[in-house]
């Protein structure tokens, strides 16, 4: 093949790459997921495990999660629960028995009573991994913490855009958890509104405005059709009258713990996408390159332009630049989760943070998301986490694109401006002059 049709084609897939993340790119060179060895903090633990170094509080099921939990520094104030069938371990779940999910900057856990432990941590190279923690209190008879490739069917799938990520899903569940799929599925994040949230979970606090799916669930009389069954209420305090919350760390699954959640997972995703894409756009790329002779250190253009769109993409995010407004006077949770939330911010001398809450008519008062200061993002290549830090820096200057950070006004900007200007260790220089 010639070399100047050779660079045709190959730029032409480069420029279309993203929309065939259904090919799983993530199992080619040069992320090859599944055959690279995970070298995040999990694969320590799970090493610590089996050479006997590392044990947990067996004395009964609920201090093993808890003393679990606490190694990973995961709240249990975190907890939210879900009573679908829509994970690994199907059969133990119901709205009797729901599973519970804790969550952490860099970790989710979850965990249904009498089953395995589902573990998601961050890997600096590939991204999330995913493992399953045994425990003596189901089918094994130790502590094992393994990684599960069995996750990706569901969480590497068109159901995450083809990227290896974390997926919150709301359904309509009958009266075993079981979703009724002809009444419909879908995805929910921070652009979702809140009358289509929480389908198969349970949630405690109260919103403003339309009554969300939560703490019903349906039956099927027509096709297609889900009618309510039973309705554990809109806004209850704790959710012993649903089922027997002492086998639980908490009673509660916090309507502002499942929003924060929602926005996490949306944000961790894109940071994932803008890693992996970064990555796979720049090993392209240098094949282009040696075919035609260029000098290796140079990128070319439509490697940048791809760069340049992936870091508006990634802004786009976390700049909450699609989020939906709350209704009325918003939404109120519990002290519990806030406090536990609040402990971990990255505090400026003026004393505001990215963890502040606002609640009336957004979720947080300075819209920048705090996964900035996630592993995931700490991670990020170097050449998009540049282009990320140049539009973020315009945006928050007042020279940004107004689609994606029009919303902000400039005492917020400036705000956020003051917080990364004294928490963040990584900016460029010229983020520092006055």
């Amino acid at each position: 093949m010639r070399p100047c049709l050779r660079i045709l084609l190959l730029t032409a897939a480069l420029a279309t790459l993203p929309a065939h993340a259904r090919f799983l790119f993530y199992e080619e060179a040069p992320i090859r997921y599944s055959d690279t060895k995970a070298k995040g903090p999990l694969s320590k633990i799970a090493t610590e495990i089996e050479a006997g170094r590392l044990a947990f509080d067996s004395s009964s099921e609920k201090n093993f999660l808890r003393d679990f939990l606490r190694h990973l520094e995961v709240p249990v104030e975190s907890q939210v629960l879900v009573f679908s069938r829509t994970s690994l371990q199907n059969d133990r779940i119901s709205p009797s028995r729901p599973r519970a999910i804790y969550f952490s900057e860099d970790f989710y856990v979850g965990w249904v009573q009498g089953g395995d432990i589902e573990v998601i941590g961050s890997d600096p190279d590939i991204g999330p991994v995913f493992y399953r923690l045994t425990t003596p209190f189901g089918s094994h008879d130790k502590a094992q913490l393994i990684r599960d490739a069995q996750c990706l069917d569901c969480h590497g799938s068109s159901r995450t855009d083809g990227y290896p990520g974390m997926i919150i899903r709301s359904v309509y569940p009958d009266k075993i958890g079981a979703p009724i799929f002809g009444a419909g599925t879908r995805r929910t994040d921070h652009s979702s509104p809140i009358s289509e949230r929480w389908g198969g979970w349970f949630v405690t606090g109260e919103n403003a405005g339309k009554r969300h799916l939560g703490n019903i669930y349906f039956e099927e009389i027509k096709p297609g059709e889900a009618t309510p069954a039973k309705d554990f209420g809109a806004s209850p305090n704790n959710l012993e009258k649903a089922f027997n919350t002492s086998k639980y760390l908490v009673a509660t699954s916090d309507i502002v713990g499942l929003m924060v959640l929602e926005h996490q997972i949306m944000a961790h995703n894109a940071i994932v996408k803008a890693n992996l894409n970064t990555r796979r756009w720049i090993f392209i790329d240098t094949s282009i390159g040696e075919s035609a002779g260029r000098t290796p250190s140079k990128i070319g253009k439509t490697t940048r332009a791809l760069i340049t769109r992936g870091a508006s993409d990634l802004l786009r995010v976390m700049l909450f630049s699609e989020e939906a407004a709350l209704e009325g006077w918003g939404i109120e949770g519990g002290k519990a989760f806030q406090d536990a939330f609040a402990a971990d911010a990255e505090t400026a001398p003026s004393g505001h943070s990215l963890r502040d809450l606002q609640l009336l008519s957004r979720l947080f008062k300075n819209r920048l998301s705090y996964m900035i200061y996630s592993s995931a993002f700490h991670n990020l290549h170097p050449m998009m986490k540049a282009a990320f830090y140049e539009q973020l820096w315009a945006a928050l200057s007042g020279n940004g694109d107004p689609e994606i950070c029009g919303h902000l006004s400039e005492k917020e900007r400036i705000r956020i401006i003051e917080i990364l200007r004294t928490t963040k260790d990584d900016l460029p220089d010229y983020w520092k002059a006055k």
